[in-house]
């Protein structure tokens, strides 16, 4: 009985510890200048104006933050933000869809940046019932990636070293552009699982770096973005080249597709066009500009 009574007592303790937290950062953000902006997700969101302790709920903006040598001021992250090497060193706040609103408040952050594809809305939402601002960024498309650090640089008064990078940026994707003008477009299977097999819609970043680097998605006609496909319906449309993702959940090896059943008709395996790109190509950061080059110099080989 005593113990049960103890556990009480220290429930009651950590929630009395949380409620003051929030009272505290309601209090504080009261004297914080701040202005009212609408967000790339179509919200509304009370801003401070020098946002200086900043939390990121993506991986993407994680590395984004970083890549624009923001990475001080970050606070706290998620549990799958791994790149770069800095980032597994900061709190972490949990998972992408449901991360620890006490650890969020505990780290006092100024501003809370998250993705509308990596994140949930009721999370947005519940922040801001805390007096914590979200802000969410979109990034569909290669361009619209390069867009959303345009944004992002903006929002955290930080334009100067943002509009340098993303000049950069556009340099190398007009590069790549003039790379494969006039190459015929290899068929394409960008293949996230392959039991069951996962593919990339037409409303992904995926697709889009696919159609970049001179390729033509096979799946580009499925509006869903994350669509299942059957064996059959994959051989029915013919990829050239089969992409997997260089992760470290993925298990086969290439050559092991020569053997499965299904696999082993299709012409890509047939012919061994079968690559690892690396998860680069798995987040719309400034890295995605990488995992087009690579994508690029895959399926145009020789081609500069």
């Amino acid at each position: 009985m005593a113990c049960r009574s103890g556990g009480r007592s220290r429930r009651l303790v950590r929630a009395k510890s949380f409620g003051t937290l929030v009272v505290v950062l309601l209090l504080s953000a009261g004297a914080v200048s701040a202005r009212v902006v609408t967000d790339q997700t179509g919200r509304r969101v009370n801003l401070p104006d020098h946002p200086h302790r900043l939390l990121s709920i993506a991986p993407s903006i994680t590395e984004t933050l970083f890549e624009l040598g923001l990475g001080d001021r970050l606070v706290g992250d998620t549990d799958y933000c791994d790149y770069p090497p800095q980032a597994k060193a900061l709190p972490h706040v949990g998972a992408l869809l449901n991360p620890s609103l006490e650890k969020i408040v505990a780290l006092k952050p100024d501003l809370v940046v998250g993705t509308d594809e990596a994140n949930r809305r009721e999370t947005a939402d519940q922040l801001e019932r805390l007096g914590i601002p979200l802000y969410g960024v979109t990034a569909h498309t290669v361009e619209g990636t390069i867009q959303s650090l345009e944004d992002l640089g903006h929002v955290l008064d930080w334009d100067q070293p943002t509009q340098k990078l993303v000049a950069s940026l556009r340099a190398r994707v007009a590069a790549v552009d003039r790379q494969v003008q006039g190459q015929p477009r290899p068929k394409v299977l960008f293949v996230v699982q392959y039991r069951p097999l996962i593919t990339a819609g037409r409303q992904t970043f995926i697709s889009d770096v696919i159609q970049r680097a001179g390729g033509v998605s096979i799946s580009n006609d499925l509006m869903t973005e994350w669509p299942h496909m059957g064996l059959e319906e994959v051989l029915k449309r013919a990829p050239d080249v089969i992409l997997f993702p260089q992760t470290d959940a993925f298990a086969p090896s290439l050559d092991e597709f020569q053997k499965l059943a299904g696999w082993r008709d299709m012409a890509a395996v047939k012919n061994h066009r079968l690559y690892f790109v690396s998860e680069t190509i798995m987040r719309p950061s400034p890295r995605l500009i990488d995992a087009l080059e690579e994508l690029a110099g895959i399926l145009h080989p020789g081609v500069k």
